[in-house]
């Protein structure tokens, strides 16, 4: 709404001329002119060293400056006539009962008492209460405490834009990990996929070569059926003409072989009859012979030879799958951990090194004082680290002088001869050969090899878990039942040492086994730490703590602990 003639007159009357807006807290100086006290105070002083009147140019003292209250509430009134004009209806009661009002004077506050604290109207500043106070206009007393909000303000801006950027650089952070997990994910489930048509095309490939073995052998099968059916065919009509032979008068049998009439009384006679009764008995023995016959061979040599070569991939087969178990298991499973000796429960037969790491068997009993926690007739050692939960793996080297490579090569290489010798022993020429009293004077060599591996089995040496609590005085059994899950290694052989203990079969010995420990999941499994070769595993029930355990009688050798 545009303002009237009137109102708008009134306006220029009381705009300051310095400022060109309405007077703020006016006051006239020597001159008589009025300005807003705050410009009065921005005026330098001239030349002369006193200020000069803008309009006229004058000089005048600012001691001598006073404030014209009746022009201020001029203001006032031409502010709210002019905020009226353009208000609509119902808005000037409320702004009324939002302009607080002085009580006293029921005049609007303009001004802030600094001496007392107090906001005051233009009365309240000129009443003998007030006027020697310092009072200032509620808008400059204001301004340094706005200045103030306004700063901290600010800085609280600025710490809500740091805490957007760190959210936003986290939100980053977590979606890119999210992203990586779920590439991860996919990536898993390709190459489990990619591994697990890897693995059915190897097993369809041995399928195959399965099928076309029992295909070969059937078909030999029948051949071999064939064949021996024609051979007893062949053996039940000599039996039968022998049979007949058999059961013929004594007259008859020996009328074969007697001398022709026209040769009797002849000297000539004797000599042919004998000649005669000699290709006689050739002739029977070659019509009749004792071994002389068909056995054949039920498999062909090409089909064994097949069936032993897949033999070999079967163990290949179990020998890969137990060492690819193994490796996943602990690389992706278990926490490999470092564990040390407890030398209070070594047993005085063992001595540890100085970072309880290794132990050696001595046959002499060392140490005169027994801890409460000793081992005192086994020779026994147990881990000073104990766990309660989790998956840990660790490792312990056995040690044995004598333990080299040729010797392994060695043993296969006897196990390769006595291979072949069976080979040949089974594709013999055919015939029937009958048993000797070699045999029986075999049996009481391979006893007393028997005695012997059974007194090399006394050297041995057991790695494992045990219970913190087990059992240390007198002979133990260290099974299962009593608190300890163990293999024992010797030269003749590896067992789990359960009752009865379980003979095992690796494909390699192992010189380092890896010890992997499931507690929540009740198990500890044995490995092949070079080959990655699955050993054993044994189940149980945890309920105490377990620590690392050695046992070791074997002169020789020793245990150390990895890492």
């Amino acid at each position: 709404m545009a303002t009237s003639a009137p109102l708008r007159t009134l306006e220029e009357e009381v705009t300051c001329s310095i400022c060109l807006d309405y007077l703020r807290d006016p006051v006239t100086i020597d001159c008589g002119h009025v300005f807003c006290r705050s410009c009065t105070t921005d005026i330098r002083p001239a030349s002369g060293g006193r200020p000069v009147c803008p309009l006229c140019k004058k000089p005048f003292k600012k001691e001598n400056i006073r404030p014209v209250w009746q022009l201020a509430s001029l203001v006032e009134n031409i502010e709210r006539l002019k905020v009226d004009k353009g208000r609509q209806p119902g808005d000037v009661a409320r702004e009324q009962q939002d302009t607080k009002l002085c009580e006293r004077h029921q005049e609007k506050l303009h001004y802030y008492c600094e001496d007392d604290g107090k906001l005051l109207c233009v009365m309240c500043r000129e009443s003998r209460e007030h006027r020697p106070h310092t009072a200032v206009l509620m808008e400059k007393a204001a301004q340094p405490h706005r200045e103030k909000i306004l700063n901290h303000l600010s800085t609280l801006r600025r710490d809500r834009d740091k805490i957007q950027g760190f959210q936003a650089k986290g939100e980053a952070d977590i979606l890119a990990a999210l992203k990586k997990l779920q590439d991860q994910r996919q990536y898993i489930v390709a190459e489990f996929e990619q591994g697990h048509q890897f693995l059915r095309e190897r097993e369809q490939h041995l399928l195959d070569q399965l099928e076309k073995l029992e295909q070969e052998l059937t078909e030999g099968r029948e051949k071999y059926k064939t064949r021996g059916v024609g051979e007893l065919a062949r053996l039940a009509l000599v039996i039968s003409e022998l049979e007949d032979k058999a059961q013929q008068p004594a007259a008859e049998l020996m009328q074969e072989n007697a001398v022709p009439d026209q040769w009797q009384g002849k000297s000539i006679a004797r000599e042919e009859m004998a000649r005669q009764v000699v290709q006689d008995t050739r002739d029977f023995l070659n019509r009749y012979p004792r071994k002389k016959f068909w056995i054949g061979k039920p498999i062909a040599r090409l089909v064994k030879k097949r069936t032993g070569e897949f033999s070999d991939k079967l163990l290949s087969l179990q020998r890969g799958l137990r060492e690819f178990q193994g490796k996943l298991l602990r690389d992706l499973e278990y926490k490999t951990v470092s564990v040390t000796l407890d030398p209070q429960s070594a047993s005085g037969y063992l001595q540890l090194s100085e970072d309880w790491k290794c132990v050696t068997y001595t046959s002499l009993y060392q140490g005169a004082y027994l801890h409460p926690q000793q081992f005192d007739c086994e020779p026994g050692v147990l881990g000073s680290k104990g766990f309660t939960w989790g998956k840990v793996y660790w490792e312990v080297e056995v040690e044995r002088e004598g333990w080299s490579e040729d010797e392994e090569e060695g043993d296969e290489e006897e196990e390769g001869e006595e291979e072949e010798e069976e080979e040949e022993a089974i594709y013999g020429d055919g015939y029937d050969d009958w048993e000797t009293d070699e045999d029986e004077e075999s049996l009481g060599d391979e006893e007393e090899e028997e005695e012997e591996e059974e007194e090399e089995v006394l050297e041995s040496c057991m790695v494992g878990v045990a219970r913190d609590s087990v059992k240390r005085k007198g002979d133990l059994s260290l099974r299962p039942e009593d608190g300890v899950w163990a293999l024992r290694l010797s030269s003749a052989g590896i067992w789990a040492n359960t009752n009865p203990e379980a003979e095992l079969f690796p494909a390699l010995r192992p010189r380092r086994v890896g010890i992997a420990l499931d507690y929540e999941g009740g198990t500890v499994t044995f490995t092949n730490a070079e080959s990655q070769e699955l050993i054993y595993t044994f189940t149980a029930t945890f309920t105490r703590r377990l620590v690392p355990f050695l046992w070791l009688k074997w002169p020789g050798t020793r245990l150390l602990l990895r890492p």
